[in-house]
């Protein structure tokens, strides 16, 4: 009696040594806080006038452009990158963000042909439809000037397209509860197992926010919390993260069409439910379950008003900068970039430099050899795999949306049978011969220009429809090395093919799009790689494995590596998608300047959320 025991004690000290580190990264206040004080302003106009938005979406690089005395330079202007940029500058700091494209946005950025203009990434975003936290951070990043434009409640449709069949529709319903009810309708017979659904992803998607404490607590903690299987006791993400989705939704239901629905956004972190942890399906629901929203004037709205707070603190968003590498000085420290410009690079220093480039193209192709491979991310990135492939297809409808039988507002997921996970498993382990033969399983269609109330002012008469699918970087992998453009006859006609292919069967569900077709513009593997400098074809990054999402893997998947003076922001520290990096440029932030960040905005957010409350009810 009243003696401890040594294991309870070495527990014990375990648990206070975890919360003197945690109490010790959320005190830290020695840096501005870049959520001080309400940002926003009234908003103004639109600006359409092409000149005017490409003197800020298209500053290219020169030498004399460069401010002096940097604080920061960030490698690429995703959402990732420039939210990162936009929170430093607020605090204070002189960012210089470098882009290798010739516009600034990343997947963010929108491209005008023939009399269309074209979103190339951005199709729906979840968390906007009210003051949420994430509403009130992308508003105080853009002085409260980007919009958004809430689509149709039901705002995706699951359709099982079965060849010589009419397609069944599912329509994915957003508002408290109410998807869930229109399923039990749908499936009267499986109402407990719809309710054992729902109830596993109200009650595991919470675990997240508390698994992300590992990319900044010791990672001797870490270690310790792991081996001693403690990190229960916080959360329970790493515990669901170790049961697939497949496995956790099989394991529910015999129902393969209700499985299929369960799972069917797999698409939008790219990685089939046989090999994703079941959290990230719930983070995704989560994400959407208030409905989904779209940025008012288009995509590149985004950059547009993120430039200016930017600049603000005398830094520059520059285009045409390809970083070849990062230096490193003769103290094994980050001091600078060298970009591509001309015959001769030019170098630009820096204390810091802030990676928006993916951290397979941060070690393996930026950093030296000899500094990469000593970091403790190496085993990683060379065990890893990277994302699928995507193919994009841009159609341009010569007719006003309101003259055609299509969807308004919302998403197609057309499936071309059940058991979406086999039939996309199979479909990118063919062959390429194989797939040119083969229907494409999944295809997501979408008609943006029926989300942005602004698109009929600016092109009257026209109608734009994007498909995407997953497509294997392998299949093109031996033009990866032509110039853009100029791949050949051989090249051409593959995509082609494949691109003819989804407009067909995109066609055959919206049969009035087929005498409208003006214009086709279709994106492979390998235009991703050149436009987005995705080293494989992929838009999400690293695959969203449930391996990735282990809590070695997360933990050491953090902002600050052990290169000193390099980070790392976007959707490889985080998750996928504009959400997952915006919040990795906030995490980015919250490391460098060694405040917790997010706390900063939960005040701030808690004062606009409360006049927003109150204005309401005024009015």
């Amino acid at each position: 009696m009243g003696i401890i025991s040594l294991p309870l004690v070495g527990l014990v000290s375990l648990v206070c040594l975890v919360i003197k580190a945690i109490i010790h990264f959320t005190t830290k206040t020695s840096a501005p806080n870049p959520f001080n004080e309400n940002s926003c302003k009234e908003v103004k106009a639109k600006i359409t006038d092409h000149k005017q938005r490409d003197a800020v979406l298209k500053q290219g690089f020169s030498p004399d452009k460069v401010p002096e005395n940097l604080d920061a330079i960030v490698i690429g202007s995703g959402i990732g990158g420039l939210s990162v940029a936009a929170l430093l500058a607020k605090s204070g700091k002189k960012v210089l963000v470098l882009e290798q494209h010739d516009q600034a946005g990343g997947c963010c950025h929108t491209f005008i042909e023939k009399g269309y203009e074209f979103d190339v990434g951005i199709h729906y975003i979840g968390e906007l439809t009210s003051q949420t936290l994430m509403k009130t951070y992308i508003d105080q990043i853009t002085n409260g000037q980007l919009e958004w434009a809430t689509m149709s409640d039901d705002y995706d449709v699951v359709m099982f397209a079965e060849k010589g069949q009419e397609p069944r529709k599912y329509p994915v319903v957003s508002g408290d509860g109410k998807w869930k009810e229109y399923l039990k309708k749908t499936f009267p017979a499986e109402a407990k197992n719809i309710d054992k659904f729902f109830k596993l992803v109200e009650d595991v998607q919470p675990s997240s926010s508390y698994a992300v404490m590992v990319k900044f607590i010791p990672l001797w903690a870490v270690w310790l919390l792991k081996v001693t299987g403690f990190f229960k006791y916080f959360t329970n993400f790493y515990e669901w993260n170790g049961k697939t989705c497949k496995e956790v939704v099989w394991g529910l239901t015999d129902n393969q069409e209700l499985r299929d629905i369960f799972c069917y956004s797999f698409g939008d972190y790219g990685t089939p439910p046989s090999m994703s942890g079941f959290p990230m399906q719930t983070l995704l629901f989560s994400h959407f379950s208030q409905g989904s929203s779209y940025p008012v004037g288009g995509a590149s709205e985004i950059a547009f008003n993120i430039i200016p707070v930017i600049e603000a603190a005398g830094g520059k968003v520059l285009v045409r900068a390809e970083v070849t590498q990062i230096i490193i000085d003769g103290k094994g420290r980050a001091c600078g970039v060298e970009v591509k410009k001309g015959t001769e690079p030019v170098n630009v220093a820096a204390p810091l430099i802030i990676s928006d480039a993916g951290v397979y193209n941060t070690f393996e192709r930026l950093l030296p050899l000899d500094i990469a491979s000593s970091s403790r991310l190496w085993p990683l990135i060379q065990t890893s795999t990277h994302g699928c492939g995507y193919m994009s297809v841009f159609v341009g409808l010569n007719c006003d949306a309101e003259e055609l039988d299509i969807f308004h507002k919302k998403n197609a997921w057309v499936f071309t049978g059940n058991d979406i996970d086999k039939l996309t498993v199979d479909y990118l382990n063919l062959s390429r011969e194989e797939g040119l033969d083969a229907d494409i399983p999944l295809l997501f269609i979408s008609f943006p220009s029926t989300k942005d109330p602004e698109w009929k002012k600016k092109y009257p008469g026209k109608t734009t429809m994007a498909l995407v699918t997953l497509m294997p970087y392998h299949w093109l992998e031996e033009w990866e090395n032509e110039r853009v453009m100029k791949r050949g006859d051989e090249y051409d006609s593959l995509k082609k093919i494949f691109g003819h292919k989804a407009v067909e069967q995109a066609s055959n569900i919206f049969p009035s799009i087929k005498d409208h077709i003006d214009y086709i513009n279709i994106g492979t593997p390998l235009s991703n790689r050149y436009y987005l400098g995705t080293p494989r074809g992929e838009i999400y990054g690293l695959d969203h494995t449930s391996e990735r999402f282990s809590i070695w893997n997360n933990a050491i998947l953090r902002p600050q590596t052990d290169v000193p003076g390099v980070y790392l922001t976007g959707q490889d520290i985080c998750s996928c998608g504009f959400a997952g990096a915006l919040w990795g440029g906030l995490l980015c932030a919250t490391s460098i300047l060694q405040r917790n960040v997010r706390s900063d905005l939960e005040r701030l957010h808690h004062t606009v959320h409360s006049i927003a409350k109150t204005k309401a009810k005024t009015e």
